[in-house]
């Protein structure tokens, strides 16, 4: 069993603003963590997906806007030491998040995509809070210019499962299981033309053409349009929200049109 991705990060330098954009697109509930956490809105977690978080960035931080995910490991040194030695770099040591939420730390794999780890509080008991209904972000996004040692970099470090996928025009897609506590993801080749790399993070919807037209509404750009994925794996949308976040809309197979 691999270490579950089970947290997303969306920034931008207008935290608040951000945060509203998504509340009123998906309808996502997002909790306010005060001025002692910097305004960090916290995202319920929906059902089939996993919460996250959206904040405001600071003028001293790598990138004025950016999306993460965070991978759950038992030992944050541990996994900062093991990674440093395969290529990875650390740029946030282990730190509390605070009392009873567990502590973080953050990396950069050898394609230099910036990557959260999170540890449980030793106190946990077990119990999660109680799931939404809006849609939920369901899979992650990596690449690269080797794909191949990214995923082996990742297969080593956090035992992940990865399938292959030929995508015809001798594209492969590197489909990664999904953890128990966790959500899949996808390792991809990246190319000239393509938007600068950076992780990124689908969400799931019933109408792909309706989200993306009000993501546009609330001042998104529009990146692609509805499209199908090769391989029956359903249909997608891509857009860059108000912060110049690359953001996937996806649909499933079963609820495609």
């Amino acid at each position: 069993m691999g270490n579950p991705v089970v947290h997303f990060e969306i920034s931008g330098p207008d935290g608040l603003a951000l945060q509203e954009f998504y509340q009123d697109l998906f309808g996502w509930q997002v909790q306010g963590q005060g001025e002692e956490m910097g305004n960090y809105g916290l995202v319920q977690c929906n059902e089939g997906g996993i919460g996250g978080g959206i904040f405001g960035t600071t003028e001293d931080m790598p990138a004025r806007s950016y999306v993460t995910f965070y991978i759950q490991v038992a030992d944050l040194q541990a996994a900062l030491d093991k990674l440093s030695r395969m290529g990875g770099a650390t740029v946030v040591s282990p730190m509390e998040i605070a009392p009873g939420m567990g502590s973080i730390a953050m990396f950069t794999d050898p394609a230099h995509n910036t990557i959260g780890l999170y540890s449980l509080p030793a106190e946990w008991n077990g119990e999660m809070p109680p799931k939404g209904s809006a849609p939920p972000v369901v899979h992650f996004e990596l690449g690269g210019s080797d794909a191949a040692a990214l995923e082996d970099f990742y297969t080593q470090m956090f035992g992940w499962q990865v399938n292959a996928l030929d995508m015809g025009g001798g594209m492969t897609y590197r489909l990664v299981e999904q953890e128990p506590d966790g959500i899949g993801g996808g390792i991809f080749q990246h190319m000239a033309g393509m938007p600068p790399n950076a992780p990124s993070v689908a969400v799931m919807v019933d109408d792909l053409q309706a989200y993306l037209d009000k993501a546009v509404s609330l001042g998104a750009t529009a990146l692609m349009q509805p499209s199908e994925i090769p391989g029956g794996f359903g249909s997608l949308a891509v857009f860059n929200d108000i912060a110049g976040n690359r953001i996937t809309l996806f649909k499933s197979p079963e609820n495609h049109t």
